[in-house]
């Protein structure tokens, strides 16, 4: 019991942020719910949580999704997936979550000083370089379904309406979860577990019943996240949002080579 309300707890926390702002909830979530849960129910719970969220999101904000920008960052993402997903089956999970801690502490660092002006913006950067960084998303995201923050560095720049910005990538979300949950052999056993407790009345597995718990907080984070979206600043809650991120990074490097996640 103890274990599953730890689990709706990150979920509620990160899920509303998720709806205030268009992404960062699996980032968010990941490592917390690693440590309660283990690596590969992580990322089966909040690859299956992000769907559902993502979709609700598309379905209500779907006159705000930019087509044109979609195209380009979920084919340069999605050509980056397989190379995730073979590095999540094929290498040690310690070192994939320790460059995970990294890029998450570089990524939320480089978003902090933009935030607060420290970065120039007389700065030009090649275009070239936002679409490596979607590249190197889709790696991330086919590995840890946590391509995020990378992706996030290109939407910031060429997505600049708010709407635009959480519909499109909500829809990106949804595309590259249906995607990674069809393909991944990572979610095998909770498909077929499915299927066995809906026609034929099996038990149901750790997996599925870690998504049943896990609904009830998503349901509360999206009615609160989107009553907040509407009242709140947006330019605190990216804040407050790059701040956690650069606090998760630093968790996720210090327990990875303290060895206590």
């Amino acid at each position: 019991m103890v274990t599953f309300l730890l689990t709706g707890l990150v979920v509620f926390l990160t899920h509303t942020l998720e709806v205030i702002t268009g992404f960062g909830c699996t980032v968010l979530a990941f490592p917390f719910v690693t440590w309660i849960l283990g690596i590969y129910e992580a990322k089966i719970l909040l690859s299956i949580l992000t769907w559902v969220l993502g979709s609700y999101l598309v379905l209500t904000k779907f006159k705000h999704i930019n087509w044109k920008q979609f195209g380009i960052i979920v084919g340069l993402v999605g050509a980056g997936m397989p190379v995730g997903i073979y590095s999540f089956n094929n290498f040690s999970s310690e070192t994939l979550k320790l460059f995970l801690g990294i890029f998450i502490v570089v990524t939320s660092v480089m978003q902090l000083r933009k935030e607060y002006g420290k970065i120039n913006g007389n700065v030009v950067v090649p275009g070239w370089v936002y679409y490596l960084l979607l590249l190197v998303g889709g790696v991330l995201h086919g590995a840890f379904a946590t391509g995020g923050p990378f992706v996030v560095l290109y939407a910031t720049r060429n997505l600049r309406d708010k709407g635009e910005f959480r519909a499109t990538l909500s829809l990106l979300w949804v595309s590259l979860n249906t995607l990674l949950i069809a393909t991944d052999a990572t979610f095998a056993p909770i498909l077929a577990n499915t299927k066995e407790v809906l026609f034929n009345g099996a038990a149901m597995g750790q997996s599925l019943l870690n998504l049943i718990w896990s609904l009830p907080f998503l349901g509360i984070g999206i009615f609160i996240g989107e009553v907040v979206h509407h009242k709140v600043d947006a330019d605190l809650f990216r804040k407050i949002v790059f701040w956690v991120l650069l606090a998760t990074g630093i968790f996720i490097i210090g327990a990875n080579l303290l060895h206590i996640a």
